[in-house]
């Protein structure tokens, strides 16, 4: 049986999330809804990375054509020789990380600060509350880990892959909002 690419994605993203709490637990005994919260933002985390993706591709298509010294194409059998390959895509790259850390970063923060308060039992004033409080310190603070994580995966990580490896960062991530959050 095949697992869609986005519920295999959500069911890591939550698994590692789940572990991720767990540790943060045993740092501080706290109980946070990081689970929860990792199942409600990963399928659209996971639309995100795959919509900028889709958007600004991050390799480019090379198609070199193999030419004698005269200018003309080589050919060997009426057939031109040409090197397929592909490379990243610098500026498309550039974009995306721009966007993930600004754009993505700040829905991504105001959705879990929602969700959290929600979880917490929190009325409308309190979920404002939270978000006009913890917005600025939980971006500020992002920006000493994510960029880095952002160029890491949209340069070496394929594009299936990266909810997960953004999860794997997260575990340490979710420690700091969870003594944060105390």
């Amino acid at each position: 049986m095949s697992v869609p690419p986005i519920a295999k994605a959500t069911i890591q993203a939550a698994l590692i999330n789940a572990g991720s709490n767990v540790l943060a637990q045993g740092i501080k005994s706290y109980r946070d809804h990081f689970t929860t919260c990792a199942l409600i933002t990963s399928p659209l985390t996971f639309l995100w990375l795959e919509n900028l993706e889709a958007t600004f591709p991050g390799t480019t298509e090379e198609k070199a054509k193999a030419e004698k010294e005269d200018g003309h194409p080589n050919k060997e059998n009426g057939i031109k020789n040409e090197k397929k390959g592909s490379s990243l895509n610098v500026k498309n790259t550039a974009i995306k990380v721009f966007l993930d850390q600004t754009v993505g970063a700040a829905w991504n923060t105001v959705l879990f600060l929602t969700t959290l308060s929600i979880l917490r039992g929190q009325d409308y004033d309190a979920v404002v509350d939270s978000i006009k409080t913890d917005f600025w310190p939980i971006m500020t603070a992002g920006l000493k880990m994510w960029p880095f994580v952002s160029i890491f995966c949209f340069t070496v990580i394929p594009a299936d892959k990266r909810l997960l490896v953004s999860s794997l960062f997260g575990v340490l991530w979710a420690i700091y909002l969870s003594l944060m959050s105390s």
